[in-house]
């Protein structure tokens, strides 16, 4: 049994280093703004989980992760070569990259809320006082974000698994018009109409 396993299913193989940098050297100015991309949309749907970081940030941890799986690190991400196209691997990559990132967030505000009660003071009425309650953060503007961040958080939700759908929403963001996305993306005219269809009818039913 060589080439299959099973009932006929070939045998995943697994990118070598070597194959990795292949992969990587080789990618297109196509298929690297496809990449970008969706690196954006990821972290700008973070939000405060990003910590400061950025898409290229995001995408570098993908590609670092891809590289330790090929040399049999058990904490890498394996890239299946004879399963997988190496842009859906690394799309792939960055979104289980992105959802540890948002996890360990809201872990750390958990025990963080769980601290700051246990300082809190009592105020002249036997009330108790969090250290937060009294922060302000002047950069916050929830009246103007908080629609935003709702509707970038719907859409992420909504369009997880739909990579054409994702990629459209960051390229109408940059203003970019069909016949760019077409020559931009990689994508065909109807799959980039299908896209846009997909989120106005998303978009109308949240309104």
């Amino acid at each position: 049994m060589s080439r299959s396993q099973g009932r006929g299913r070939p045998i995943e193989e697994h990118a070598t280093t070597a194959e990795v940098m292949a992969a990587i050297e080789s990618l297109s100015a196509e298929q690297y703004y496809r990449l970008k991309q969706y690196a954006r949309f990821r972290i700008r749907g973070l939000g405060r989980a990003a910590m400061g970081r950025d898409y290229h940030a995001l995408l570098s941890q993908a590609v670092v992760s891809t590289l330790h799986g090929a040399e049999a690190d058990i904490e890498g991400r394996k890239w299946s070569k004879n399963r997988v196209p190496f842009v859906d691997h690394l799309l792939g990559a960055m979104r289980s990259v992105s959802t540890h990132w948002r996890e360990a967030y809201e872990r750390r505000g958990t025990e963080a809320e769980r601290f700051d009660c246990e300082v809190a003071q009592e105020d002249e009425e036997g009330n108790l006082l969090c250290p937060t309650e009294k922060a302000i953060d002047p950069a916050a503007d929830p009246f103007r974000s908080y629609a935003a961040k709702e509707l970038l958080d719907a859409l992420d939700k909504r369009f997880a698994e739909d990579e054409d759908a994702l990629l459209v929403i960051e390229a109408r963001k940059d203003g970019m018009t069909v016949p760019e996305m077409v020559a931009g993306l990689g994508l065909t005219e109807k799959r980039v109409n299908a896209a846009m269809q997909r989120i106005r009818y998303f978009v109308e039913g949240m309104l």
